[in-house]
């Protein structure tokens, strides 16, 4: 029932004032549809004799379901002429008939119809028609109410349609005027949130392009930090072979190794030229390690320990070192410092070195 009222009162027309009124209309042609049944139904079973009045409310019935149809269709103002149209005929038809009886009162009805139904200029109209029909009610068919002359009648029913058509006026002009504030206010609304649309748009577009800045200087970072550790893995691996191009350590016969020696020597070469020449002595499973120190500037107390316990290692692996290329000014040097180097084997040149330690590997 609930969703069968709902769709009835469904009105097809984009304003939402006109719908309400549309809805209004539907509401109160519902209502006078009833009425005018069981009006039908009275005169039918109680005065047969009023055949017009029948003939006239079953009319009105019908003609109620026609306009609460046009309402849903949209012609709202249509249909709510035609309401307070039906009623203002249906009150001046029926004083007409019964002049007598006191429902000449009812007049004063199609102004509240209006006021709810019509527009505020549409009022105005209604009014003119209403008075209209009062006069033709009290000259046409002079009807009695409670024993009132004419003049009388005139004076309380125009009061009545008076003061009804100052409410109507008051109720139809103040739901206007509440209806172009809302209008407004929702036009305002309607702007403010298309203003708003379009400052997401925009600050959807910024963080879009600054998004997008972003991820491309991500990235290039990522390229840049790419391409240096491609440069640091090249570094080091240069580092690597520069440190091992630093000690070489050449073979030379089958059981002799010779590590030249150029530049200044400092903890960490001397270090990495102890970790070389053992580690080559041991691979190569050879006899004699010839440390070539021509092109050494300078031999201090720290370069000579170095070769003192390099010395030592060798020896414990089972190998001899021989020293070639102490060179006059170094050799003054050491003495002057009183660095003592225990190796017995000592020699000029490595032509020299690598012809004796030639000639003991034969004879063995």
């Amino acid at each position: 029932m609930k969703n069968l009222f709902s769709t009835l009162l469904d009105i097809r027309h984009p304003d939402g004032e006109t719908r309400q009124r549309g809805r209004n209309i539907i509401i109160i042609g519902l209502g006078l549809f009833v009425i005018n049944l069981l009006v039908s139904f009275t005169i039918l079973f109680y005065f047969p004799e009023l055949t017009v009045l029948l003939i006239s409310t079953a009319f009105g019935a019908a003609l109620y379901i026609a306009i609460i149809a046009l309402t849903r269709m949209g012609y709202v103002d249509l249909a709510g002429w035609l309401t307070v149209l039906v009623s203002l005929l249906g009150t001046v038809t029926a004083i007409v008939v019964n002049p007598d009886r006191p429902v000449a009162t009812f007049i004063a009805v199609p102004l509240v119809l209006a006021a709810t139904i019509l527009r505020f200029r549409d009022v105005v109209a209604v009014t003119a028609a209403v008075l209209i029909g009062l006069v033709s009610i009290a000259f046409l068919a002079q009807p009695v109410i409670i024993s009132l002359p004419l003049h009388s009648f005139l004076v309380t029913t125009g009061i009545l349609v008076g003061f009804v058509a100052i409410v109507s006026f008051v109720q139809s002009a103040g739901n206007e005027s509440l209806h172009h504030q809302l209008q407004a206010a929702l036009q305002q609304a309607q702007h403010t949130a298309t203003q708003l649309q379009q400052v997401n748009a925009e600050l959807d577009r910024r963080v879009a392009r600054q998004t997008a800045a972003l991820q491309d200087a991500l990235r290039e970072l990522e390229e840049r930090a790419s391409a240096q550790d491609r440069l640091l893995t090249e570094v080091i691996a240069q580092r690597d072979v520069i440190r091992d191009l630093s000690v070489p350590v050449l073979p030379v016969g089958k059981q002799a190794l010779v590590m030249p020696l150029v530049g200044a020597i400092d903890r960490d070469r001397l270090a990495l030229i102890q970790e070389q020449a053992l580690a080559q002595i041991e691979q190569q499973r050879a006899r004699w390690l010839i440390l070539d120190v021509t092109g050494v500037p300078v031999i201090d107390t720290d370069v000579a320990a170095g070769v003192v316990q390099l010395v030592q290692s060798v020896r414990l692996l089972g190998a001899e070192v021989a020293l070639v290329g102490v060179r006059p000014e170094v050799a003054q040097t050491m003495v002057s410092l009183g660095i003592e180097l225990s190796i017995s084997h000592v020699f000029s040149d490595l032509a020299g070195a690598v012809e004796r330690v030639s000639r003991q590997l034969a004879t063995r």
